[in-house]
């Protein structure tokens, strides 16, 4: 232990027990007792070394005291050792309870509440604003399982999936008529944080746009097909005396059609998004159901003389709501015509891999720039603004699909490279029930 003999308190300490053990054994040796001279004194210094420790045991364990008592040599350095080492401590503590401090006031001017919980969901500690948004009470609550005071059924499947990925919306279980939204983070190995926001207000302009849009739309559907029937009455074939109008009459009637079909669209999205439960899902079968779009998509090419092609290589069969799943694939395989070139090639396949089942549409026409993707999904985003209108599109197809995937636990993947072609895929995870 190099460090600790070239220490000079521990030197003087040997050297002077050194010293003194050979004087008193010299002068034992006078009298034929050296021996037992040496032994009192080395008695002596272990009993002085036990007072030593004495001391330090008191004033660590016992005494209040701050600063140590005085001893001399080496023990004095220990004692000022430990006094340095319990000052920084104390500074350390004291920055410490600063920042735990500040974290808390911090947390408790939050209007959103925040919790800590254990692995096991024991709380740990809240703030305020808990404690109005879910009925926390400081006194009683620390300590309990959050899952045996937040009984809602799908905060309690929620806690056992243990998918954070996606925040969950609930009622408040003080007032129903709150809206939460709850996302749990883990970090260490064995707490996490909850955050949970009042979007009451945010749910309720949801609400009322959702509302507004499928008012409209019910509202836009009957002049619609009051116009539509008006024109088909028009028709310049059952009416030669029309023929000097008929191309403003044609255009009419295009219009009149895109504007039914972008109502219906609507209408889609309106129910979609009010998020309707399961008990409409039956057992479908993709092949019969992509053969059926396949055949509409190819009637729809016409003289693009492009070529279609389906490729099954599943005969899986997904849990779901078939008129969705054709009104989300119709619209990939229809948009695959539209943007394709005369003479292109569309390539549909229906596969599955380890944890998906896969729809994939690619095709190799003039493809979409890499800053547009993300946007894709958006109502009525539009990467050329001409560009839709002029094909028969509604701006709203990518939107229905996403929705479409989202109500089946699905994900569309979107890649394309300009030149060469687009690829969008539909997956199905096989780890998540469809029903």
């Amino acid at each position: 232990m190099p460090t600790l003999w070239t220490n000079r308190y521990w030197q003087a300490e040997l050297w002077t027990l050194l010293f003194i053990m050979l004087v008193v054994g010299l002068i034992g040796s006078l009298f034929e007792r050296a021996a037992e001279c040496i032994a009192l004194i080395v008695f002596v210094y272990l009993v002085w070394n036990l007072v030593q420790l004495s001391r330090l045991y008191h004033w660590l364990v016992k005494s209040k005291a701050i600063f140590p008592p005085s001893a001399p040599g080496v023990w004095g350095e220990i004692f000022n050792h430990i006094y340095n080492l319990q000052r920084r401590n104390r500074i350390e503590k004291k920055k410490l309870q600063e920042i735990i401090s500040e974290f808390r006031a911090s947390t408790r001017a939050l209007k959103d509440g925040v919790l800590i919980i254990s692995n096991h969901g024991e709380i740990r500690w809240f703030n305020k604003a808990a404690e109005s948004l879910i009925g926390l009470k400081p006194g009683s609550d620390i300590g309990q399982r959050l899952f045996n005071l937040l009984r809602h059924p799908n905060f309690i499947e929620y806690e056992k999936v243990r998918d954070y990925e996606k925040p969950l919306i609930i009622p408040s279980p003080i007032d129903e008529s709150l809206i939460l939204n709850i996302q749990i983070t883990p970090y260490n190995d064995d707490q996490r944080l909850v955050i949970i926001r009042d979007i009451t207000e945010k749910h309720r302009l949801e609400r009322v746009r959702q509302d507004f849009v499928a008012n409209v739309s019910h509202e836009l559907r009957t002049p619609l097909t009051v116009i539509s029937g008006y024109l088909e009455m028009l028709d310049p074939e059952l009416n030669p005396n029309l023929e000097s109008v008929a191309k403003p009459l044609n255009m009419m009637r295009q219009q009149s059609l895109n504007m039914a079909h972008l109502v219906d669209d609507l209408l889609l999205l309106s129910k979609l998004d009010s998020k309707p439960n399961g008990n409409g899902k039956i057992e479908v079968d993709i092949n019969l159901l992509l053969d059926s779009i396949c055949a509409e998509a190819k009637a729809l090419s016409g003289e693009k003389e492009q070529q279609i092609l389906f490729h099954s290589h599943s005969n899986a069969k997904i849990t779901g709501a078939e008129k969705q799943l054709r009104s989300a694939f119709s619209n990939l395989i229809f948009n695959a015509v539209r943007y394709t070139p005369e003479h292109g090639q569309i390539d549909i396949y229906w596969l599955e891999s380890d944890t998906d089942y896969i729809l994939q549409v690619k095709d190799n026409g003039p493809g979409i720039e890499e800053q547009h993707i993300p946007r894709l999904t958006e109502r009525f985003y539009r990467v050329d603004s001409g560009r839709n209108r002029s094909q028969g599109g509604t701006g709203l197809g990518l939107a229905i699909v996403k929705h479409v995937m989202e109500y089946h636990d699905g994900e569309l993947r979107i890649s394309s490279y300009v030149s060469k072609g687009s690829c969008f895929a539909c997956h199905f995870p096989k780890s998540k029930p469809l029903i």
